[in-house]
């Protein structure tokens, strides 16, 4: 798998079970769970947006 140049690395504690659930939810969907999680991630920031405006991004140099 490549990454992109922009694309970040993020690293995520859960549950055991929790991750075995989220799984099958992207097996039923054909889907990744990196893919399922991005999908999810976007659709939350979409909603919050929605409520509560554009929010402004930075770029950051690490």
């Amino acid at each position: 798998m490549r990454v992109k140049k922009n694309e970040k690395h993020l690293s995520l504690r859960i549950d055991e079970g929790l991750l075995r659930k989220f799984e099958q939810v992207a097996k039923y969907d054909d889907r990744s769970m990196n893919w399922l999680l991005l999908a999810l991630i976007r659709k939350c920031v979409e909603n919050f947006e929605a409520e509560h405006g554009p929010l402004e991004t930075e770029q950051r140099v690490d």
